[in-house]
């Protein structure tokens, strides 16, 4: 696994931890192995549930906007579609895993942060979490499960709103509309984490899985049917990411000044 990401298990819990502090646990695609490791060795028969979260102060600041801007001006679009093909396969992994994912979200969890977040069954947030679907403000479209995750868990006419302005949401209001679980304070998370991890570990497996199985099919999904509505986000991602808008959108982050879209 690569020093991007950390995988252990604890107790029968699976604690995946995104480890670039430096740059706000941006995504990037030397993490694909260490997603794929952590899903794997999740989905084993002695672990009970996978804990979510980020080292340093945030969860997730989405994908790492320099990498994505230089590999646009050099042309690497294979690799662009790898890191999507990896977000299709992190987003659904998650929701099909036969046990709990649970995010612990603090600080930014914005473009695909908050899709990662959103891909899990439930999230813990801190008073200073932010939650962003920040991607419409560089020209492009959500991915890594966002647009998919977002319309199955509030109102369509919400989620459409916090697609096209990319409005950040703070912690209240995430709560309110359902997007967080529960709010902590920092001071007592590690404690609060703790024992939510002591339930889960001695809790029904089985039981677990089959419950998963009939929020899916309740939520009106297969695996197969949110399978290919996570693969046509990632289609509409990869066509905006090649637009005019989306390269002016890159630079002006990167420039820390307003874009100028067509």
């Amino acid at each position: 696994m690569s020093e991007s990401l950390r995988f252990e298990i604890r107790d029968r819990i699976g604690v995946l931890t995104l480890n670039r502090p430096d740059k706000l646990n941006a995504l990037v695609p030397e993490m694909a192995a260490g997603f794929e490791e952590a899903l794997a060795k999740a989905a084993e028969p002695g672990v009970k549930a996978l804990l979510v979260r980020g080292e340093g102060r945030a969860f997730c600041a989405g994908g790492d906007i320099g990498w994505m801007l230089q590999g646009l001006k050099e042309g690497r679009l294979e690799e662009m579609k790898a890191l999507l093909n990896l977000g299709v396969r992190v987003s659904h992994g998650f929701k099909t895993l036969p046990k709990p994912v649970i995010a612990v979200v603090q600080g930014p969890a914005a473009g695909a942060g908050m899709s990662l977040a959103l891909s899990a069954d439930f999230r813990i947030a801190t008073p200073d979490a932010k939650l962003s679907m920040a991607f419409v403000k560089i020209g492009l479209h959500p991915d890594w499960g966002g647009s998919v995750m977002l319309n199955m868990l509030v109102n369509p006419a919400i989620a459409l709103e916090l697609m096209l302005t990319g409005e950040g949401i703070d912690v209240q209001r995430a709560h309110d509309l359902g997007l967080v679980n529960q709010i902590v304070d920092a001071e007592v998370l590690e404690d609060v984490v703790k024992f939510l991890c002591i339930r889960l570990a001695h809790g029904p497996g089985e039981a677990f899985a089959r419950i998963k199985q009939s929020a899916l099919r309740n939520a009106g999904h297969t695996s197969e049917s949110l399978l290919a509505l996570l693969e046509e986000e990632g289609r509409q991602m990869a066509a905006t990411i090649q637009s005019a808008d989306a390269r002016e959108g890159l630079m002006a982050f990167m420039e820390k000044r307003a874009p100028k879209f067509a």
